[in-house]
């Protein structure tokens, strides 16, 4: 399970474009539209019956970012990336952002407070373009940056199958005030 940002159809679009081109350029597997997202928090194999827990900690994170107006939560991704140990290329943010790092936090400290451990690595906002790539890909920074505004965050689970993953939605908190 994990909470993620997901993005509009027309951003969906395009991410998907650069990740066939990307795949096309060096081979992996282009994520497929309907999977592109941006990772908040990942809870990895968690039981079922502790979505209520997970669910108490989405209200609670979506009335603060409300209280603390972090929604709508606008941002660009501006440069690729290759991560050579796991061969995933992947496109995020060159600058830290405050409120996208603020919510992760968030969401990072109610699941704690639940009993659920996180991944000990610092969060990198990113989004996952192509799997299995031999190579880092050649960038594309004329495509760059593309917009992202967030109006909203979500609960997901994973499941795996010959092709990849397919994700569903257990719960989606959209942020009063974000339109």
């Amino acid at each position: 399970m994990f909470f993620a940002l997901w993005p509009e159809a027309a951003l969906a679009e395009r991410l998907a474009a650069l990740a066939e081109a990307q795949a096309a350029a060096v081979g992996g597997r282009a994520m497929a539209r309907e999977t592109l997202h941006l990772t908040l928090a990942f809870l990895g194999d968690v039981p079922l019956e502790t979505l209520p827990a997970l669910q108490e900690a989405g209200r609670l994170v979506a009335r603060q970012q409300v209280m603390h107006h972090v929604f709508p939560l606008e941002f660009s991704l501006d440069h690729f990336g290759y991560w050579q140990h796991n061969h995933l290329a992947w496109i995020g943010c060159r600058t830290p952002v405050a409120a996208l790092h603020g919510l992760a936090g968030a969401l990072a400290a109610a699941v704690g407070e639940r009993g659920f451990a996180l991944e000990s690595r610092p969060f990198v906002p990113h989004v996952t373009l192509v799997r299995r790539a031999p190579v880092a890909p050649p960038c594309r920074e004329e495509a760059l940056p593309l917009y992202w505004r967030a109006t909203d965050f979500a609960l997901l689970r994973s499941r795996r199958h010959a092709g990849g993953a397919a994700y569903e939605t257990l719960a989606r908190w959209p942020v009063e005030g974000s339109a």
